[in-house]
């Protein structure tokens, strides 16, 4: 793990939490580097929920057909090359420091951040190892986005919805027009609401497909191993469009076959422990919550929710909406800098109850008489969790 801590400590010099909108520091710096985005063809993937989803399922359907293939998402849980995957395996740490020394300088010249730093990581270890095609995640939004400098054979847009409003706007006008600066040529449109879908297509001269209720039909009777919540079927018909344009337009022979085992973790992932069903969520906003819990409601049996959010998240709205459904909800901190406190929280609803930590957390609920235990809110928390849950040390 020495490769690992020598870059964590490189990474941590960028200030993790900076945001800075625009792509001058990034154009710049890949230009240094000779521009490794551009020895893949990409496929871009935006939205405000279920990107990590679809893009899983993308890679997977390209590996099946034996395409070398890399995969670009964010946030990890556990350790940091989860983020960069090059025929799903995590690329290794030894070779992600010999590409990252070769950036460090230029980063300081170009004050790049955190996230632009791993872009261009990604972009570098992709050429080195050689990637015919690579499916990048947006962090957020996407005009102003590092994965924005590449110019993608297809884009697709998941559902969209508020999160983020600080940086991207606070109308879902302006949400969706920062989002949808990613389609070039093709487009591919998820499940949203008539006015998203309006003034998408209003207002973009791409080719632009939009997912109807033949894909989601269609995606309803595909059996899924490991995704098995509603709302996966929305990503899933996602997915089956963006294949069948991509064989339109560039014939490439992609199939479905390999979705029925694609894994995402933390999205109602289902872990038994003992006597108990452990089930982790990354919900961070008022639409993932709601999807959370249309899934959480078809669990039978006593339910605890563990939950904790960043402060700038519309925390307390959600609470309201989970708190009817769940006997207990135990509020909690993570070791996110910007996590929620217990003087964050109006304690209204008698079933709050505020632990410091999410390992005490964990403990509480695994000495409680409840059958399931939820865990929701925050990805940090999920990581915690299932850092936990496998008996793993965060570094």
């Amino acid at each position: 793990m020495q490769s690992y801590v020598k870059l964590k400590k490189i990474l941590d010099n960028l200030q993790p939490y900076s945001i800075k909108l625009g792509l001058e520091r990034i154009k710049a710096l890949l230009k240094a580097l000779s521009n490794p985005q551009n020895s893949f063809k990409s496929i871009l993937i935006g939205g405000t929920n279920g990107k990590g989803s679809v893009a899983q399922m993308l890679n997977d359907s390209f590996l099946q057909k034996g395409y070398k293939t890399g995969l670009y998402t964010s946030p990890h849980l556990i350790l940091l090359n989860e983020r960069i995957k090059v025929n799903n395996a995590y690329v290794d740490f030894d070779l992600l420091l010999d590409l990252a020394l070769q950036i460090e300088p230029l980063a300081r010249e170009f004050d790049v951040t955190y996230f632009e730093f791993l872009t261009a990581l990604s972009f570098l270890a992709f050429k080195k190892l050689k990637v015919e095609y690579a499916i990048l995640e947006v962090g957020m939004g996407g005009e102003f986005d590092a994965t924005n400098v590449v110019e993608p054979i297809l884009s697709v847009l998941t559902s969209i919805s508020f999160d983020h409003t600080e940086h991207l706007g606070k109308t879902i006008e302006e949400i969706t027009k920062t989002k949808m600066a990613i389609i070039r040529k093709i487009g591919i449109i998820g499940k949203n609401s008539p006015n998203v879908i309006n003034l998408i297509k209003q207002s973009s001269n791409a080719d632009l497909y939009f997912v109807d209720e033949i894909y989601l039909s269609r995606a309803k009777q595909f059996d899924l191993n490991f995704l098995k919540c509603d709302y996966e079927k929305e990503n899933l018909a996602c997915a089956f469009l963006a294949i069948d344009c991509l064989n339109k337009y560039y014939n490439l022979g992609l199939d479905t076959q390999a979705i029925k085992n694609t894994y995402w973790p933390a999205r109602f992932e289902i872990i038994k422990s003992a006597n108990k069903t452990f089930i982790i969520d990354g919900a961070h906003n008022v639409d993932g919550a709601n999807r959370f819990l249309e899934c959480a409601k078809k669990i039978k049996g006593s339910k605890m929710l563990i939950y904790s959010s960043l402060k700038q998240k519309e925390y307390q709205k959600i609470l309201n909406m989970l708190s009817f459904y769940f006997d207990e909800i135990i509020i909690t901190k993570t070791n996110n800098r910007n996590s929620i406190d217990k003087d964050d929280i109006k304690f209204e609803n008698k079933n709050y109850k505020f632990l410091e930590d999410a390992n005490t957390s964990l403990l509480y609920a695994q000495q409680s008489n409840y059958e399931n235990i939820f865990i929701a809110g925050s990805l940090y928390l999920a990581a915690l969790a299932k850092a936990c849950m496998l008996e793993e040390n965060l570094p």
